[in-house]
């Protein structure tokens, strides 16, 4: 009964196989005119039928690692570079892996690995994906995450209800922080916090705050359940993707409200999810229906 029930989770958390929706993977920049946040310059990077999710900047900008299911019915990462938009794989092996994200000194990624019994944990790679090694062995369910620090990650867990976890890779502990959340958690610049998303109701989702230091939780904006995909920009503000356009929320502001700044006039009708944006807090990839 516990493998049917992770097996329906997985599905709805990463559509395994199968099930797989078809998107692709945009190049973008955000151009700041006059204190404005505009998305503009885009570009359809990966023009393939199929699977292509999850991007990430590499350290120095110059590629893109994503997730893509290439003539098998598993998911492996692959990369593209930026300077003459090649594709290569970079993982090539039985199991599926989702979400890379670099590490600080670029020499490695990590993913979480679909392993062959269905628990997913996290794992970590060289840079060209041959040499690698499992980094919460003992722990399972791992969905989304975000680095927190050398030590600490937050995950969300494959569960019922998802579960917002802290995970302790030096300890192998874990610690539930919160219920019914969403795919993204994010690292809030400047702050030892994390940001994400809680689905209080069909109606109403939140982006909250958890400040380590102070082990305290607090909400940060009221969302319309419209979209679960943000990110941080390098001057304190939050992007998010609703349908084909793109909001922005000023943060630090003494009244902070959402605007909406760019419409993806050639994805009308379409929605955008996944965003990711390099450390020149410039060059900007998001993932949009096929």
């Amino acid at each position: 009964m516990k493998k049917l029930f992770l097996g329906i989770l997985l599905l709805s958390a990463y559509c395994i196989n199968a099930q797989l929706p078809e998107f692709e993977i945009y190049g973008s920049k955000l151009k700041n005119d006059n204190g404005t946040l505009q998305v503009v310059d885009v570009v359809n990077l990966t023009n393939h039928d199929g699977y292509d999710n999850q991007p990430s900047f590499t350290p120095d900008g110059k590629m893109i690692y994503f997730s893509s299911v290439r003539d098998t019915t598993q998911s492996d990462i692959y990369a593209i570079d930026l300077n003459d938009y090649s594709t290569k794989q970079i993982t090539n092996t039985a199991e599926s892996e989702y979400s890379p994200v670099f590490t600080n000194n670029g020499n490695s990624f990590t993913v979480v690995r679909v392993e062959k019994d269905s628990t997913q944990r996290m794992w970590e790679f060289v840079k060209n994906g041959t040499s690698q090694k499992v980094i919460l062995p003992k722990i399972d369910s791992v969905g989304y995450y975000c680095k927190i620090d050398e030590k600490q990650f937050a995950f969300f867990m494959v569960s019922e209800p998802p579960t917002m976890i802290i995970a302790d890779a030096k300890k192998q502990s874990i610690l539930a922080l919160d219920k019914n959340i969403g795919r993204c958690i994010k690292r809030i610049p400047g702050e030892n916090a994390i940001s994400y998303i809680v689905k209080k109701s069909e109606s109403q989702w939140v982006i909250k705050k958890y400040d380590l230091d102070k082990n305290r939780i607090s909400i940060i904006s009221i969302i319309p359940p419209t979209s679960e995909d943000f990110i941080w920009t390098n001057d304190n503000k939050i992007l998010m993707a609703r349908n084909n356009q793109f909001w922005i929320y000023n943060y630090t502001s003494e009244t902070p409200e959402w605007k909406m700044i760019s419409e993806i006039k050639e994805l009308t009708g379409k929605k955008i999810y996944r965003l990711a944006l390099a450390m020149d807090g410039v060059t900007l990839a998001f993932v949009a229906d096929e």
